[in-house]
């Protein structure tokens, strides 16, 4: 199975030495010191919990051309970049196109350039940091899964044989994965959960265990998401995933 990477931030360095590193062939779309970094060295990646490091060589490229066909084309960027990469995109002869972009507002530019045959979405449940080569990384597993799990799905919501394929592959490269059939409902509730969270952080200078220690904006923080969730719903859309619900009890 042949995936490219299209975007070798933190996100796409970790999902491209992981994948790599259980034998998929990966190529990493990349520029400037990013591109240089990894052609000398690889993806570096740094346990952030137990500090071991890992290195997996891929394919490192700076353009995509049209008849470059992967299995999967996965673009890891910010949403402000995506417009750039359309064009490159839209001419590209690869059928399964993954959008990994925070993006609450919904698709429509996407598919008019992508088309809904090709266009797939999804989100990361891992995070870190990128200094001096190296990512120092985190990937939610266990009781932060009860918050998080890396999600991919489809516009349509339904359960297609490229979805379960590429949900097969992370999981077997170890990073827990999961489908959602309302991916546009996913995103909008995540973006109603975190600005609350983020928010509380910010009070305490993004120290979370000061902010554990404050029960008035741990609640002030509940509540806000709380608030969150009701706009959502009034807005027509389901809590996504469901096991979110447990933020509006009591």
């Amino acid at each position: 199975m042949k995936f490219l990477i299209y975007g070798a931030g933190v996100i796409g360095s970790i999902f491209a030495g992981k994948l790599a590193s259980v034998g998929y062939n990966v190529t990493v779309l990349a520029r400037n010191q990013r591109y240089e970094d990894m052609t000398a060295n690889g993806i570096i990646l740094q346990n952030a919990y137990s500090d071991r490091k890992e290195v997996s060589k891929v394919r490192v490229i700076d353009h995509l051309e049209p008849s470059d066909v992967y299995d999967y084309i996965l673009v890891i960027m910010q949403k402000t970049q995506v417009n750039s990469v359309l064009p490159y995109l839209a001419k590209n002869q690869s059928e399964n196109i993954v959008f990994v972009v925070n993006n609450p507002l919904g698709y429509d530019e996407w598919l008019k350039c992508i088309g809904q045959k090709r266009l797939m979405i999804g989100f990361p449940a891992a995070g870190g940091e990128l200094k001096n080569g190296v990512v120092n990384y985190f990937i939610g597993r266990g009781i932060a899964r009860a918050f998080q799990t890396t999600t991919f799905g489809e516009l349509d919501g339904k359960t297609t044989s490229r979805l379960t394929a590429l949900v097969k592959a992370f999981n077997r490269s170890h990073i827990p994965t999961v489908t959602s059939s309302n991916m546009d409902a996913w995103q909008k509730t995540h973006v109603a959960l975190v600005t609350s969270i983020a928010n509380a952080l910010y009070i305490h200078k993004s120290n979370n265990y000061a902010l554990s220690k404050s029960t008035k904006d741990i609640q002030l923080m509940i509540q806000g998401i709380k608030e969150g969730f009701q706009v959502i719903e009034a807005l027509g859309y389901k809590v996504t995933p469901r096991k979110l619900h447990y933020f509006k009890l009591g």
